[in-house]
């Protein structure tokens, strides 16, 4: 029977840091839903970054993170959904026209391969898979 007493590790993010790091001030409805989106990025990052919790955990030694470094990036993670919240993929007007990143237009909360990279996970895109020829034919 699984341990249902291991505890889950505490957000390392909250209002206040999306907050501090937000380049305007946010609205009642955004300040509502940011603690909801923190938490999805929260188990989003948990499921990208295998041995998430247990690396925080640790005080020391070459496989310890960083609260902070965490903490950066589920700030990152919602700031990419607070900066589209509407999920507009095409904006065109008089003077301006841009287009955004589909997954950003997609509304979606996600993990990037550069965050990834920076909690120590290998890019994606390296299989990881080698071959060495043992013996001569």
């Amino acid at each position: 029977m699984a341990d249902t007493t291991a505890e889950t590790p505490a957000l390392p993010a909250d209002l206040e840091d999306v907050r501090n790091s937000f380049e305007r001030a946010l609205t009642t409805d955004e300040a509502r839903v940011i603690p909801a989106w923190l938490g999805t990025a929260w188990r989003k990052l948990q499921k990208a970054v295998p041995g998430l919790a247990g690396r925080l955990a640790l005080e020391d030694g070459p496989a310890a993170l960083d609260q902070d470094d965490v903490k950066d990036v589920l700030v990152a993670m919602v700031e990419r959904k607070l900066r589209n919240p509407d999920m507009l993929r095409t904006f065109n007007g008089d003077t301006a026209s841009f287009t955004v990143d589909s997954e950003a237009s997609a509304g979606k909360i996600y993990v990037t391969d550069e965050e990834r990279l920076a909690l120590g996970i290998p890019d994606r895109g390296s299989s990881g898979m080698y071959s060495i020829q043992l013996e001569r034919s």
